[in-house]
């Protein structure tokens, strides 16, 4: 990024044009679950497809560097903050069904909100997204999903916008879902197309509230997180080896494993990214070290230093 492109009174430029909500040196912990890192250069606030492909068509012309910011799970940014353009998309939540056993929700919904919506619709298939506090754009992005149950499973089709501002509806068979990511284009997710298996309401209220509980359980839901740290390696859990390597209740200034559960770093107050970096490393390096196994983080880590 050049020293031009970081300057405000060349984004203010660029952007003049945009009419929705622009916010400078925005802090980005509040978005997060873990309620860490640095600011944002610039965050925009798309409210409709016009305000959204005017904003990548600047990118595109400009070679601006950006973030798309769902609901901010899985996510770590660095105290250095982002720079750039950082998108949130929170405006563009409509979801609607569609037909019998179609539903729709643009990628900025929420995750358990699009649940609920079609639990109320009597449609079943989308329970486990109940305990996933993320966007929809976020949850194809990166297939969430809990073991039995994935996001790919129940989505048709992704309409994406591209870098270039234009959008394309993209069939399931071309998304590329793979274990917690996709083979998507570089873009923004607007929108996702799911198909849902019609049950009856009482049905689905009871599966969401045994998945909730199971989550309340095992996880530290009450306290700021990230989600799970680690992907589960091949015949095995993640957890299980950082709490083998005796690491449950470790702790590096603010960040601390979760004694709960030993895939999920909590912020007991005050930490810094740095703190969850340095402790992330520990976990791999221990692991490692004990039994052989690379770790690969599930959370994103972003940012500058």
């Amino acid at each position: 990024m050049t020293e031009e492109i970081c300057d405000t009174a060349f984004y203010r430029e660029v952007l003049k044009g945009f009419q929705g909500d622009l916010r400078w040196d925005e802090p980005l912990a509040p978005y997060t679950t873990l309620k860490v890192g640095g600011p944002g250069n610039v965050m925009v606030f798309p409210s409709n497809v016009t305000e959204l492909v005017f904003l990548l068509e600047q990118i595109s012309k400009h070679h601006l560097p950006y973030f798309v910011l769902g609901g901010g799970s899985n996510l770590l940014i660095k105290d250095g903050g982002i720079g750039g353009i950082v998108f949130n998309l929170r405006q563009l939540n409509k979801i609607e069904a569609v037909g019998f056993d179609f539903l729709m929700a643009e990628g900025g919904a929420s995750y358990p909100k699009v649940a609920t919506f079609a639990m109320e619709n009597d449609l079943g298939g989308l329970e486990f997204a109940a305990g996933i506090p993320g966007s929809v754009g976020g949850a194809v992005a990166m297939n969430a999903g809990v073991p039995g149950a994935e996001t790919s499973e129940a989505v048709i089709s992704v309409t994406l916008v591209n870098e270039t501002g234009e959008i394309s509806e993209i069939p399931v068979q071309e998304v590329g879902f793979t274990y917690r990511g996709t083979k998507l284009p570089r873009g923004i997710i607007l929108a996702v197309a799911f198909r849902l298996t019609p049950r009856p309401k009482a049905e689905i209220e009871e599966k969401i509230k045994s998945i909730l509980k199971k989550r309340r359980d095992r996880q530290p839901v009450n306290l700021s997180n990230c989600g799970s740290v680690f992907k589960n390696p091949a015949n095995g859990f993640a957890g299980d080896l950082v709490e083998k390597a005796g690491l449950k209740g470790h702790r590096i200034g603010g960040a601390e494993i979760s004694s709960q559960h030993a895939n999920f770093v909590i912020n007991k107050g005050g930490a810094k990214a740095s703190d969850f970096i340095a402790l992330i490393e520990k976990m791999q390096h221990t692991v490692a070290e004990r039994f052989g196994v690379e770790l690969e983080p599930e959370v994103k880590i972003v940012g500058q230093k």
